[in-house]
């Protein structure tokens, strides 16, 4: 029982007969769907999700030129829901998304910051990138003038090259700390709290890494192992290496030994991804080599200048 589909499924049988018969003058104009925030537009919703924020919902996008029928529209959706409530209606808590009709803009706007998206390389940093993931993320039920699908295919194209390369740099130097150089380090001087935190960044970092090599955008930190382990490149095989750490002790050498076998097969991975990608060249074990190389490659001075672990 999945959200994205019964809001769905909704949509098409109680709303949209209603939507076209009440506004002919503006159907051809507007877009609908549920995108944004909550698991289920992700499609990980399950039973622990229905607790709060989770039921049949959809937005309806307007043009600006239409920005003065918002009104008219939030009314209209809220007279569907009374006259024809749906068997699972959204529950809404103190803190959840707010869901209803607003511009295309301002939808993109209030995740993103720019109402059809950044242009310039700087203001694409300036975003993080599971406000992008939930742009484009849930399902656009219908699209009539086609304006929001243009601004969300355009994002699904993924960021400029130089920066996706400017962020792989910076997590190949950052597995290159946390895995293979300052884990043992750490264990040797018993500092546990800090092996394990080690640990907690080189999987959140790896996690990340996938996520780049895919053209992807890594969603809210609750989501990225589930949705990077369904990725087509590396997710499939990654995946158990890092659960073999999430899970793994620390009551002895052998512990060490195995969580440092899926740091190195972890690391090997990538590395050779980024060689298909002609991303590094290095036969070099170390992450770091490979991520001066990554660096090298960026053709922006100005992101090539900043320091490597800048992203």
């Amino acid at each position: 029982m999945n959200g994205l589909e019964l809001s769905r499924a909704y949509f098409e049988n109680s709303v949209k007969p209603r939507l076209r018969a009440e506004f002919p003058e503006l159907y051809d104009q507007l877009a609908a769907g549920l995108v944004g925030n909550g698991s289920e537009c992700f499609g990980f919703d399950d039973e622990w999700s229905r607790d709060h924020d989770w039921g049949v919902d959809y937005f309806i996008w307007v043009p600006e030129a239409l920005r003065d029928r918002i009104p008219e529209l939030s009314a209209f959706r809220l007279s569907v829901f009374e006259s024809d409530p749906p068997l699972f209606s959204r529950t809404r808590s103190e803190y959840g998304a707010r869901i209803g009709v607003m511009t295309v803009g301002d939808f993109y706007r209030s995740l993103i910051g720019f109402p059809r998206g950044p242009e310039q390389l700087l203001d694409w940093r300036r975003v993080p990138e599971e406000n992008f993931a939930m742009v484009v993320n849930g399902s656009v039920f219908m699209d009539n003038a086609g304006e929001f699908t243009a601004i969300r295919e355009r994002l699904l194209k993924f960021m400029p090259e130089d920066l996706r390369r400017k962020k792989l740099a910076a997590k190949c130097m950052a597995l290159a700390q946390t895995g293979q150089y300052n884990h043992m380090r750490m264990a040797k001087r018993e500092d546990w709290v800090a092996v394990r935190a080690c640990l907690s960044r080189f999987s959140d970092t790896a996690i990340a890494a996938v996520f780049l090599l895919n053209k992807t955008f890594r969603p809210y930190y609750k989501w990225a192992f589930r949705m990077m382990s369904r990725l087509p490149i590396l997710g499939d095989e990654i995946g158990p290496h890092l659960t073999a750490l999430a899970v793994s002790g620390l009551n002895g050498e052998e512990d060490l030994r195995l969580q440092q076998e899926h740091i190195s097969a972890v690391c090997r991975l990538i590395i050779g991804e980024l060689r298909r990608q002609g991303l590094a060249f290095s036969d070099d074990w170390f992450m770091t080599t490979h991520g001066e190389e990554v660096q090298s490659s960026i053709t922006d001075p100005t992101l090539r200048s900043l320091p490597t672990q800048y992203e």
